[in-house]
């Protein structure tokens, strides 16, 4: 996705009942439910949710107005759009980029607008029978003097990267949404110069695996709600890094944005869309099973392989999950917060 650095952020609250748009990312689905909602806001949804490029002719005013879900991309946008003409084509740098006009798709000159659906608090509905509960995650872009770990807020792009995640936790009736991010600072100077210092080049990798560890838990802050809210927090890189990793006793998941550099395009943004999209995703969605509770296993194409032990080419684990590892995740789920030792316990799945 490029970086649209000409136009304001706006953010608007995701009520009960408000306009809502659920992006599936390997299957290329929207779940949607508008009411005469204006284009440019309509838009600025799918901006938001999938990391498009998108461009509009300036001066289309028309309401929009739908409920479907499982529509493929395509097929969705023209049933929200009725005559307004659209062209949704892969970019050359990767993503994709979607063009609404009127006649001529040279005139589709405006950058669309991003509206951010913000996570609301816990909350469990039905849906379509089934109970979805829905978590809210903090995050947090770590800030630091020493370069190799000041958080660059424009080097990942966090919702469609949610987008992969949630497709995958769909199986369990589990969505996470992201809280607007907040900064997080060194709770311990010595600690931060410490961890910055591993970085250097005669530093031996033995080390750097024995101490690193250490380091970051007198780093990382303990938070006031561990245990009791989910927290992502995103460092630039590690010197033994990880793609991430859920650190329990911190109750957050550590996520260095330039793990896989050379899986970045040049601009430092996740190539939505790619293959490696979805190994970031399922990455994450890892790293979200540790803390929803669940302990590494050995089977072949499942989330929570052991990395050593996985099979196959490729980055990242697979995707399926047990009926007991569904079972103890909703369990901890239903706790709204992960699982800290001594915090909030794992769950007795069974009872």
């Amino acid at each position: 996705m490029l970086r649209l650095v000409t136009v304001a952020l706006l953010v608007f609250l995701h009520a009960e009942g408000a306009d809502s748009l659920v992006w599936h990312p390997k299957a290329r689905t929207f779940d949607l439910d508008f009411r005469e909602r204006p284009l440019n806001e309509f838009l600025g949804y799918i901006r938001s949710e999938t990391g498009w490029e998108v461009r509009v002719e300036p001066g289309l005013s028309q309401l929009v107005d739908g409920k479907f879900r499982g529509k493929p991309a395509a097929d969705a946008i023209r049933l929200m759009l009725g005559r307004t003409q659209f062209k949704l084509v892969p970019r050359t740098q990767g993503g994709t980029r979607l063009t609404v006009y009127s006649g001529n798709i040279g005139a589709a000159t405006q950058e669309v607008q991003a509206v951010v659906q913000e996570a609301a608090a816990f909350e469990e509905v039905l849906v379509e029978g089934e109970l979805q509960i829905t978590l809210p995650v903090k995050i947090h872009y770590f800030k630091s003097k020493y370069a190799s770990i000041n958080a660059d807020p424009n080097a990942t792009d966090l919702r469609p990267l949610f987008a992969g995640m949630n497709e995958i936790w769909e199986i369990a009736n589990l969505r996470f949404l992201l809280n607007q991010p907040e900064l997080l600072r060194a709770a311990d100077a010595a600690a931060e110069r410490e961890f910055a210092n591993l970085f250097t080049p005669d530093v031996p990798k033995a080390f750097v695996r024995q101490h690193q560890a250490r380091i970051l838990h007198k780093l990382l802050p303990d938070l006031p709600d561990r245990g009791k809210a989910f927290h992502i927090v995103l460092i630039y890189t590690m010197p033994d890094a990880y793609g991430a990793v859920y650190l329990p006793a911190k109750g957050v998941i550590l996520m260095p944005q330039v793990k896989f550099a050379k899986l970045i395009d040049p601009k430092g943004v996740w190539k939505d869309g790619s293959p490696v999209f979805y190994a970031q995703s399922n990455i994450l969605a890892h790293e979200m099973g540790h803390a929803l509770s669940l302990n590494h296993v050995a089977t072949q194409g499942n989330l929570m392989i052991d990395g050593r032990l996985r099979e196959g080419f490729g980055i990242g684990p697979g995707v399926g999950l047990s009926v007991e590892q569904i079972e103890k995740a909703r369990k901890q789920a239903k706790t709204k917060g992960p699982y800290v030792p001594g915090v909030n316990s794992k769950p007795n799945v069974g009872e």
